[in-house]
C-alpha cells in the first residue's frame, strides 16, 4: 500500500513541470509556510476547500490549516504529544495524538478537540484494539470513526488484519469491526488515507491485489448492518493508464490518474463513482498544478505547488509554496 502512495507523490512531482499559462485560475501564496517546512504528510481536506497539512515527522507539533485566501492557522498540540490521524470537525478540527508518560512509563492516545480559532475544547484519552491508525473521520453526530490495523505478531506483516473502530462523543470506544476476505480470495488493504462522511456512513476505499479488486467501503455509525463493501468496476493499471490516488468528493469517490502517451502535456484525470451506487457517473479532466493533492469540490480542484517554474516577475522563491486551484473540465 505505501508503494502505491509513494508512486502517486512521486508522480505527481513530475507533472508539476507546466508553464504559467496552463496554471489553474486561482494561484495565491500560501502565508508562512514553505515546501520544505516539514508539514509533508498527506493533506486532509475540510469544508469550503481548507486544506489542513499534517507534520511528517520530526519534532513539529502543530497542524496547519490552509484556506483559499492562502492565510493559514496553527492548532498546537500540548508538549510532548505528536499528531496522528486528523478529522475536520465543522469548522474546527480533532487531533488523535500520541503522548508517552515518563512518570507511568506507558504511550497514551490522546484525542484532541479544538475550536474554529485553533483554541483548545476538550481532551480524552482513547482506548481502542487498533495498534496502527490510518485515518479518521469526525460524523456530525459527534461520533469518530477512525480506520487502522491490528496484529497478533509485530514481526509478521501476514498477520496484520485491517478495520474500523467507532468511538461515541466522548472519545469512548462503541464497537470495531474488521474487513472480511474479499470475493475471491486475498485480502482488502486501504487504498487511499482519506475517508469521507455523509448521513451517518463513513466511507472508504479498498484494494485486494489477488485478484485486482477495488471497493467502496460504508461504515454505519449506528445500526445491525454496520459494513457494506460495494466491489466497484474501476480500471487496472496499464502500460499507458496509470492510477494516482483516490480521493472525495461532495458525494462521490475519485480516482486520479492519467495516460503516460498524451503529448504535448499529461492532463490529470478524473473518474467520480457515486458513494451509494458504486456506479460510475462522470469523467473531468485538468491539468496537474502541483506536487500534493488538496481538494475535489466536484467544479474544481486544488493543488498545493512549489515556486521552481512561476512568472519570474511575482519574485517568488523556489520553495515557496502556493494554492492552485482549477476549473475542471
Amino acid at each position: 500500500m505505501c508503494s502505491r502512495f509513494g508512486f502517486a507523490l512521486l508522480l505527481t512531482v513530475v507533472l508539476t513541470v507546466v508553464s504559467p499559462a496552463q496554471q489553474g485560475n486561482s494561484d495565491v501564496v500560501v502565508q508562512g509556510a514553505s515546501v520544505n517546512d516539514g508539514y509533508g504528510s498527506w493533506p486532509t481536506c475540510g469544508v469550503d476547500g481548507q486544506i489542513y497539512r499534517s507534520p511528517s515527522g520530526g519534532r513539529l507539533t502543530s497542524v496547519m490549516r490552509v484556506s483559499r485566501d492562502g492565510s493559514t492557522l496553527l492548532f498546537n498540540l500540548p508538549e510532548g504529544m505528536a499528531a496522528g490521524p486528523i478529522a475536520p470537525a465543522g469548522t474546527g478540527l480533532n487531533i488523535l495524538s500520541s503522548f508517552y508518560s515518563t512518570a507511568e512509563r506507558r504511550l497514551s492516545l490522546q484525542m484532541l478537540h479544538f475550536d474554529s480559532q485553533a483554541d483548545p475544547l476538550a481532551q480524552h484519552e482513547v482506548t481502542m484494539p487498533l495498534q496502527s491508525t490510518m485515518a479518521m473521520v469526525a460524523m456530525p453526530s459527534g461520533r469518530t470513526i477512525i480506520a487502522g490495523s491490528h496484529w497478533k505478531d509485530p514481526g509478521n506483516p501476514e498477520d496484520r488484519t485491517y478495520g474500523f473502530v467507532i468511538l461515541d462523543e466522548d472519545d469512548k470506544l462503541e464497537r470495531s469491526v474488521d474487513l472480511p476476505l474479499p470475493p475471491g480470495g486475498g485480502g482488502w488493504t486501504f487504498a487511499t488515507p482519506h475517508i469521507a462522511a455523509g448521513n451517518g456512513v463513513a466511507y472508504v476505499m479498498l484494494h485486494s491485489h489477488e485478484p485486482p479488486q477495488t471497493a467502496i467501503a460504508a461504515i454505519s455509525e449506528k445500526g445491525n448492518q454496520i459494513l457494506n463493501i460495494k466491489v466497484i468496476a474501476a480500471p487496472p493499471n496499464t502500460e499507458t493508464r496509470q492510477h494516482e490516488q483516490w480521493v472525495f468528493g461532495p458525494g462521490v469517490a475519485v480516482e486520479m490518474y492519467h495516460y503516460t502517451n498524451e503529448r504535448p502535456h499529461v492532463t490529470g484525470r478524473f473518474d467520480e463513482y457515486d458513494l451509494k451506487t458504486g456506479e460510475k457517473i462522470a469523467t473531468k479532466s485538468a491539468t496537474p498544478t502541483g506536487f500534493q493533492f488538496g481538494c475535489y469540490m466536484g467544479d474544481e480542484v486544488s493543488m498545493l505547488a512549489h515556486s521552481a517554474h512561476v512568472d519570474p516577475a511575482r519574485n517568488l522563491s523556489p520553495d515557496t509554496l502556493r494554492l492552485v486551484t482549477t476549473k475542471l473540465q
